[in-house]
C-alpha cells in the first residue's frame, strides 16, 4: 500500500497519530481523491474536458509538467507504456489486475488496503473506479487492454521483472523497518541497473518512480525529492530535521539485521513483543484488535515516544484497567524496542 503524507501531525497527541490512525486518515484522503476523479476511462472520454480531468489525476500530469498532450496522444502514450509498465506494478495492483482479468474486467474492492492500489491503476489510466452509495467500490479495467496485458503476464520478461521486484521490495521494506525513512534516489538507481534489459532505458526512471509511489508511503522534500516512509512513522519532519547530518551508510547492516527488518521485528525485540502480545489477549477493545494495538505501541517506541505517552495510548485501547504485569510488559517494550535512526535511545522511567 502506498499513501503520500500531506499533513503535519507533530503537535497532535499520540492517540491521534498511531500507525492505525494514520492509515485510517490516509484511506479517507484516498477515497476523497477518487470521488473527485471522473468516472470515465481515457479510452471512452467523449470530450477533451473529461480527458483533461483524467490527465490532471494521472501520473502523467507531473511527469509531463502539467502540459496536456491532447486526448489521442495521451491514449497512445498509455498504450506504449503498457507492455513494460504491466511488469512493474505493485503487488496489490498486480493482484487486482489478475482478479479483473478473470472476473469480466471488474472487481469489487473487499479490503481497505486495496483502495490505494486501485487509485494507482486509475492514475495509470487503465481503470475506472466507481464508489457506490453503500461505500463499496467497483474497479473496471478497460476491455481493450486485456489482450495486451495477458500477453505481458505470460511473457518471460514479466517473470524476470517480478523476481527483481520481489528482491527490491523486500530490501526496501527491511531498510524502512530499520531506519523509518529512506531517500528514494539510491535504491531507484540500483534497481534501474537491474532492469535495463527489461524496459526501454529512457523510461526506466518513470516506471520505477510509479512503482515506488504505488508501493510505499512517501513524502517529498521542499526540493521535490522523494523520501520513502515506514507506514508507522507519524511525523517525517521529526526525523528529516537532522537528515543532512546523517550518513546513509553510517550503520553497518548485518545479515541478521536485514533479515529482522524483512520480518518486521529484530531478534532483540522478540521477547518484549511476545510478552506484550500475551498481555493484550482479551484485553483490547474489539474495534482495535490485539495485533493492531501491539503494532501501534511498537511503532511509538521506535519513534522515541515516552513510556508515559505509550501508557496513555495503551489505556485508550483497553476494555479493562491495565494491570501491574501489563504495565511492566509495556515498560520492557519501551526499553527494548530498537529506535529509528536519529531517535534517542529510551529513557528509563
Amino acid at each position: 500500500m502506498s499513501l503520500i503524507r500531506t499533513y503535519a501531525c507533530h503537535r497532535e497527541p499520540w492517540c491521534d497519530k498511531t500507525m492505525s490512525v494514520l492509515q485510517e486518515k490516509q484511506l479517507e484522503a484516498c477515497q476523497e481523491r477518487l470521488m473527485r476523479c471522473p468516472n470515465v476511462n481515457i479510452f471512452d472520454v467523449k470530450t477533451e474536458d473529461e480527458a483533461r480531468q483524467l490527465f490532471a489525476f494521472s501520473f502523467y500530469h507531473n511527469e509531463m509538467h502539467g502540459r496536456f498532450p491532447g486526448t489521442e496522444k495521451l491514449k497512445k502514450k498509455v498504450l506504449s507504456f503498457l507492455p513494460y509498465e504491466a511488469c512493474m506494478l505493485s503487488r496489490d495492483e498486480d493482484a487486482l489486475l489478475k482478479r479483473m482479468l478473470v472476473q469480466d474486467m471488474q472487481v469489487t474492492l473487499s479490503e481497505w488496503q486495496e483502495i490505494s492500489a486501485a487509485e494507482a491503476l486509475v492514475q495509470r489510466l487503465w481503470c475506472t473506479l466507481k464508489i457506490h452509495d453503500d461505500d463499496t467500490a467497483t474497479l473496471h479495467l478497460h476491455p481493450s487492454l486485456s489482450e495486451s496485458i495477458m500477453d505481458v503476464l505470460l511473457s518471460d520478461k514479466y517473470a524476470k521483472a517480478q523476481q527483481a521486484l520481489f528482491s527490491f521490495s523486500a530490501t526496501l521494506h527491511s531498510l524502512l523497518y530499520l531506519s523509518g525513512f529512506l531517500h528514494a534516489t539510491v535504491p531507484a538507481a540500483h534497481f534501474c541497473n537491474s532492469i535495463l534489459d527489461l524496459v526501454p532505458m529512457e523510461h526506466t526512471e518513470t516506471f520505477i518512480d510509479r512503482y515506488l509511489r504505488a508501493t510505499f508511503d512517501y513524502t517529498q522534500t521542499h526540493t521535490g525529492e522523494m523520501l520513502l516512509l515506514h507506514p508507522g512513522l507519524a511525523d517525517p519532519s521529526n526525523l528529516l530535521h537532522g537528515l543532512s547530518s546523517l550518513s546513509p551508510f553510517g550503520v553497518h547492516l548485518t545479515e541478521e539485521m536485514m533479515l529482522g527488518g524483512m520480518n518486521g521485528i529484530l531478534p532483540e525485540e522478540v521477547a518484549s513483543t511476545e510478552t506484550m502480545r500475551g498481555m493484550l489477549v482479551g484485553a483490547v477493545r474489539p474495534e482495535a484488535g490485539e495485533e493492531e494495538a501491539l503494532e501501534d505501541l511498537r511503532m511509538m517506541a521506535k519513534q522515541g515516544a515516552s513510556y508515559e505517552e505509550m501508557k496513555e495510548v495503551l489505556e485508550s485501547m483497553l476494555c479493562v484497567i491495565p494491570t501491574r504485569s501489563m504495565l511492566s510488559a509495556l515498560h520492557q517494550l519501551h526499553v527494548q524496542t530498537v529506535r529509528w535512526m536519529g531517535v534517542r535511545s529510551a529513557v528509563l522511567h
